[in-house]
């Protein structure tokens, strides 16, 4: 039997009511909606740069807040009318986006237009850590001054590790350096070559559970690339399901080969498999036949999962 839906005709014109009063009331607390070229009499660099700018399509009526033709200024910068009504000023009450304003504030401007792209910024980590919108992106440049409007990284020489790197991850460089060190190692993902970015891996809008990608949801996104160890197989590796390939590898970089947490493959499994059978550790004390110098992929080959023996032998 089909569920009937809980949105009936009435309930959805008392919504779409609701929602043109609510932008009647603000036109109305806006008063006379100030347009572009009002705000250029102080502002002309501002609303020059915005020209080329993609957030110009609220320029036209039918795209900002307002409907109001050149409006463009008045949907993110609330308060505008009695900016322009008081003469300017940073006192007047409009919102300026500037280091003052609550980070919270300012992205709920951003998300007015943008809630359907990052429904769940307020969620990530960056957001929890009181960063706003346009902490990494500057909203008035030209489009062709940078790649989704993101603020340009510290001015570095070409000696700096992070000048090689596309502008998305100088970007989280400039605050991640922690992690940007871990990309000299030799054994490493190929980021100053341009084989992948930060953002191939991470979304900076998303959760904080999916920013850090753990468990099952960071080898959802290994698997992008490496997808030969995801399987399905029929004998699952249980730490690669659960805790995800960071059980065993630094995805950032690490000095061990294939960038494993420990330098001796014993020394991993052994992490994690405390109990193995006897004639692994058969022998007197200092002759252990497999002791944590042993490499156990020699006979566990297949160690991302198996479709033929339950110890990943073959």
């Amino acid at each position: 039997m089909r569920q009937k839906s809980l949105l009936t005709p009435p309930l959805v014109a008392g919504a779409f009511l609701f929602l043109l009063l609510g932008v009647a009331s603000m036109v109305a607390a806006q008063g006379e909606v100030p347009v572009a070229s009002t705000c250029a009499d102080c502002h002309a660099d501002r609303v020059e740069s915005f020209a080329d700018n993609p957030h110009s399509v609220l320029n036209q009526a039918d795209h900002n807040l307002f409907g109001v033709e050149g409006a463009s200024c008045a949907s993110c910068h609330q308060g505008a009318a009695h900016h322009v009504e008081e003469g300017g000023g940073t006192d007047t009450g409009i919102l300026a986006f500037g280091d003052d304003v609550d980070p919270k504030v300012a992205s709920q401007a951003c998300l007015r237009c943008h809630t359907n792209t990052h429904p769940r910024f307020f969620t990530s980590e960056h957001a929890q850590a009181g960063l706003a919108c346009t902490t990494c992106h500057k909203i008035h440049q030209p489009a062709h001054g940078a790649v989704d409007l993101l603020k340009a990284g510290s001015v570095m020489t070409s000696a700096d590790p992070a000048s090689k790197l596309d502008p998305a991850s100088q970007l989280c460089a400039s605050c991640h350096n922690e992690v940007l060190a871990k990309f000299q190692f030799n054994e490493r993902h190929r980021l100053q070559e341009g084989v992948l970015s930060c953002v191939t891996c991470h979304d900076p809008h998303e959760r904080a559970t999916r920013a850090r990608l753990g468990g099952f949801k960071h080898q959802q996104v290994c698997m992008k690339c490496h997808t030969d160890k995801g399987g399905p197989f029929v004998y699952e590796h249980g730490s690669s399901r659960v805790e995800g390939c960071t059980a065993c590898h630094d995805p950032h970089g690490s000095p061990n080969r294939h960038m494993l947490l420990y330098q001796n493959l014993g020394q991993l499994c052994y992490s994690c498999h405390i109990e193995v059978p006897g004639f692994h550790t058969s022998g007197a004390p200092d002759n252990i036949r497999f002791g944590q110098d042993a490499n156990c992929t020699n006979c566990h080959s297949s160690i991302h999962g198996s479709n033929f023996n339950p110890f990943f032998l073959q």
